[in-house]
């Protein structure tokens, strides 16, 4: 009953279309260069078999009467691949597995990405090298002529001495002069203090006669108004010498307040030339001072000058160190330039020996033969169909 069918269509198909059956004979498969490559340093050969076969070619036909289906092409002829790896996981197909023309059959994957990671990794260090400036070294500018230093002058301090001098001339003369005074006691404030002491023994002699006067009227036994009169006479001058005493003790006190002024005015005096003379001491030690400053900066601008001489040849020996410096960096960096890019071509070559066979035609892995190892390769053929691979059917083996 099958075969009834597909002989009514193939009548049908030959009828509307008409037949050309060109024969093909020892049709032999050619793989590019990065698709496969046989050769003594590739870790993957490949060899491609495939019988004598018939290509049928359909075109389409327009203005087809209703009801007449078009002939199916035939199958192509089956692509046996000999394929011969280092490793059996370099196989990237399995049986049944439908493939596109290009895909990649056999690879070396591993070392592929080893070797595209090294290459990244090669050109992120010369992309690296290049970006980084090497700063050229800046040449030193020369130092501006030192200032001559202005003479020496010490006409200030050499006024301040005179004047301080002028000072102690006139502190002195006016010391001399009040000292002798100043020394003694004060002759108006010495008499009225000895006034003071008579008029207290004039008073001090009245109260004694007095007071026998009134003793011996008590010894009498005279009145009593009489008594009583003397005692308060008594009292009276009891009274005056008390007044007479407490006067004395101004009289003294002022005495005392105008030696003790005198003698704060003679310590002032004398103070006063201490002070004019520390003055012309001061004037003369800042004439001494300035000139040990004025010496001290010649010294400094010799010292300087001498500086400035060194610094400018340091400078000069720096720049040709840093001009030698920036000379050798760049041969540096070209060694290690020429040295990256040697390596980037190892790597480039290396990934160049690593075969990828892929495919060269549309289809599906029929059959992956088992692995036969020798001498540390391992070989299989796969056959490539240009159909998938049928399952048995059941039911029409049933019919059948």
């Amino acid at each position: 009953m099958n075969e009834y069918k597909l002989a009514i269509c193939i009548c049908l198909g030959m009828a509307a279309l008409g037949l050309f059956v060109p024969k093909l004979s020892g049709i032999n498969a050619s793989i590019p260069k990065n698709n496969a490559i046989a050769s003594q340093n590739s870790s993957s050969n490949v060899s491609i078999s495939q019988p004598n076969a018939i290509a049928i070619a359909q075109t389409g036909v327009k203005g087809q009467p209703d009801g007449q289906m078009g002939v199916k092409p035939k199958p192509q002829p089956l692509l046996r691949l000999t394929i011969t790896v280092d490793d059996p996981s370099h196989l990237k197909v399995k049986e049944g597995e439908e493939i596109r023309i290009g895909q990649i059959i056999a690879d070396n994957s591993i070392e592929r990405e080893r070797l595209k990671k090294q290459r990244q990794s090669v050109v992120l260090q010369i992309d690296n090298l290049k970006s980084k400036p090497i700063p050229t070294p800046i040449k030193p500018t020369e130092a501006p002529p030192m200032v001559q230093l202005p003479p020496p002058e010490f006409a200030i301090e050499e006024s301040s001495i005179a004047q301080s001098q002028l000072k102690l001339q006139q502190a002195q003369s006016i010391l001399a002069m009040r000292s002798q005074l100043l020394q003694t006691d004060n002759p108006e404030k010495r008499a009225e203090a000895e006034k003071s002491e008579a008029a207290l023994r004039q008073a001090q002699e009245k109260v004694n006669e007095q007071e026998e006067l009134l003793r011996s009227m008590r010894d009498m036994k005279l009145e009593v108004p009489v008594i009583r009169h003397e005692t308060a006479k008594l009292a009276q001058l009891q009274s005056e010498l008390e007044q007479a005493l407490a006067a004395l003790e101004r009289e003294r006190a002022k005495l005392n307040a105008s030696a003790v002024m005198q003698q704060q005015e003679l310590q002032n005096l004398q103070i006063a030339v201490q002070l004019a003379r520390s003055e012309l001491n001061m004037a003369n030690s800042r004439l001494s001072t300035a000139k040990s400053n004025r010496k001290l900066v010649e010294y400094k601008a010799s010292i300087e000058s001498v500086q400035r001489i060194e610094q400018q040849n340091q400078s000069q020996q720096s720049y040709s160190q840093q001009q030698a410096q920036y000379a050798q960096s760049l041969r540096d960096r070209d060694y290690q330039l020429a040295q990256l890019n040697l390596s980037l071509s190892s790597i480039d070559d290396k990934l160049a020996l690593i075969p990828a066979v892929r495919s060269p035609r549309n289809g599906y892995i029929r059959r992956i033969k088992n692995w036969t190892g020798n001498n540390g390769k391992y070989q299989t053929i796969v056959t490539i169909s240009s159909i998938p691979k049928s399952k048995p059917n059941p039911r029409s083996n049933s019919t059948n």
